[in-house]
């Protein structure tokens, strides 16, 4: 049997229209053989059988994808080798900020969960910890991410819905029923109450009598993304951006190994932010934070080695790719050109990559597995940053059910061990058109920062609703797209199952469990000592009102059982709440 590729008989007939066509001589320049190239070989072919696209452009930036790169695209972007790749572990870090990429360790594999109560939760934990996860993040529910406890009646039917219900030190107590010792790396997201947030779990971790250098933790603190984007704030912007500084100043002092701040930059592509708004909008945020820190006396070598970005990748494997290795350029250029940083650990950006959420889809879910792969690959070829986080495909459904715990693990492991992606340093490095998307996306960025930059930095462009504002321009435009169907999603606008049932495991939570939270919470505040917790209170509106940092008073109040929510109310009463209009309220 022949094992020629199968062709149709015209072509048998009439041969490709490239067969007879003759190589250019070798004497002839770059530009005159792609000329000739497209001339005779492509053109010829494209005349007979057209394209399948009227137009070949990157998917989040609509940037046209030519059909070939060469090298007279690199010079067409002024690349210059030394200057725009460098060498892994030096300076601008595109390749990576680790001279030895993943030869010597793999990232930190983790991923994110938080449902229920403490005792639910630790469950949880320590099942995915026997997945071979070595990182948690811990989300926390709505009520205890925006200020309150769980028999406010605005948490009515979202106590533990969401992530984990916190409303004194004993549910994170219980919470922390942890094997410390395999967990490397734990996040926690409370932004807006994270004065309350870190006290609680410095003195949880005292009570547990768990060294505190025994693993990172990452407190989220980049506050300004929540006013953005969000929407998980209580305070005026300008003193959520006090808060967070407070909490930084503090961990760098008392914990030094701890990470005082992430930027979480996914949160912008989840509002359908595309790859130049997200960098250039989370960078001039951590330089908001940074301004911040220098008001109080730190330098740049000692603030900027701390900040830690979260960033999430789409399904354009390319504009991923090409995303992370900007991410670090730009960060050591900001750092070395705009604030004078000297340390090379200044200049060596922090990042946790994640396959987006957003490319995950309610129908036909497990087509999300092939998608996680795919985007965990590029965080991979991409240089991935310290961390990957999955999503789990069942996530658009409910919260994730332990089968897809179990699977998103597996994804890790799978692209870490068995594709050989890691084995070399940034692998995809030279290619014609993996360069120049970079370095075109840089130029973007860098004019975007620019542009923030003129009006004030990210607070100016908060307070005018000019991120806002953008991104629910650039989400109008995502979801036309998929509406009119020039963005193909399979499941949603492609290849529709029109009497698909969607038969996955759901996890649900019991209504059980608020009315037992509710039920401990009012436990709590009968057998405590109330004076002592009027007292705590009121050193907490003090320092609010001086200026001084909150984390020490915070930590007295949570020691003395002071609830979550009392604690945020007595900084509402000193901040008030923030109300924004129309054009500031975030997408």
């Amino acid at each position: 049997m022949s094992t020629a590729p199968q062709m149709v008989a015209s072509e048998i007939a009439q041969g490709s229209p490239a067969q007879a066509v003759a190589t250019p001589p070798a004497a002839v320049g770059l530009a005159e053989a792609v000329e000739h190239w497209q001339e005779h070989t492509r053109g010829p072919e494209v005349a007979l059988r057209g394209e399948r696209l009227p137009a070949f452009k990157s998917q989040a930036m609509h940037w046209p994808v030519n059909p070939l790169y060469t090298p007279l695209d690199l010079e067409a972007v002024g690349f210059d080798y030394q200057r725009d790749v460098g060498f892994p572990g030096e300076y601008p870090f595109t390749r990576s900020v680790k001279p030895n990429g993943n030869r010597t360790a793999l990232w930190t594999m983790a991923q994110v969960t938080g449902f229920g109560r403490g005792m639910d939760w630790a469950k949880r934990a320590r099942f995915m910890l026997d997945q071979g996860l070595q990182g948690l993040i811990l989300e926390h529910d709505l009520p205890t991410t925006n200020g309150y406890d769980s028999d406010d009646p605005i948490a009515e039917g979202e106590v533990g819905r969401a992530g984990l219900a916190i409303d004194s030190l004993e549910d994170l107590d219980l919470a922390f029923d942890l094997p410390f010792d395999r967990c490397k790396y734990l996040m926690s997201v409370c932004n807006a109450p994270q004065p309350v947030n870190l006290a609680m779990i410095i003195a949880a971790l005292e009570r547990k009598g768990v060294d505190p250098k025994q693993f990172v933790l990452h407190t989220v603190n980049g506050i300004l993304i929540e006013y953005t984007c969000v929407g998980r704030y209580i305070y005026p912007p300008k003193d959520g951006l006090r808060i967070a500084t407070d909490c930084f100043e503090y961990m760098i002092e008392h914990h030094p190994n701890w990470a005082p701040i992430s930027i979480i930059s996914a949160q912008i592509y989840a509002a359908r932010g595309n790859p130049v708004q997200e960098l250039a909008f989370a960078m001039t945020i951590a330089m908001q934070h940074i301004d911040a820190l220098l008001e109080r006396g730190l330098s740049i070598d000692k603030v900027a080695p701390y900040f830690h970005f979260v960033t999430g990748v789409d399904m354009d494997f390319f504009e991923a790719v090409c995303k992370l290795r900007a991410f670090r350029k730009i960060w050591a250029r900001q750092m070395k050109e705009r604030y004078g940083a000297t340390r090379p650990e200044s200049m060596k950006v922090r990042v946790m990559s994640s396959p987006g959420t957003m490319s995950l889809t309610l129908q036909q879910p497990l087509n999300n597995i092939s998608r996680l792969a795919i985007m965990a690959t590029a965080c991979a070829l991409g240089g991935v940053g310290e961390t990957m986080t999955t999503p789990l495909h069942d996530e658009a459904h409910a919260l994730p059910a332990d089968e897809a715990i179990r699977v998103g693990a597996a994804i890790q492991h799978i692209v870490a061990h068995e594709t050989g992606v890691a084995d070399t340093i940034d692998p995809l490095a030279g290619s014609y058109y993996v360069e120049t998307l970079t370095k075109q996306m840089e130029d973007a960025v860098m004019a975007e920062i620019d542009k923030i930059m003129a009006m004030g930095g990210a607070l100016a462009a908060i307070e005018r609703g000019y991120f806002q504002r953008e991104l629910a321009r650039e989400q109008c435009d995502r979801n036309r797209a998929l509406e009119d169907g020039s963005r193909k999603l399979v499941g949603v606008n492609h290849l529709v199952l029109p009497e698909e049932r969607r038969e996955i495991p759901i996890f649900r939570l019991g209504d059980e469990v608020e009315a037992d939270q509710i039920k401990r919470l009012h436990s709590l505040r009968s057998r405590r000592d109330s004076v002592a917790v009027e007292n705590a209170l009121a050193a907490v509106r003090t320092a609010a009102k001086a200026g001084t940092n909150l984390v020490p008073p915070c930590l007295v109040a949570v020691k003395a059982l002071a609830t979550h929510g009392e604690i945020c109310n007595a900084m509402r009463d000193v901040f008030g709440v923030h109300h924004p209009d129309a054009q500031t309220a975030g997408v």
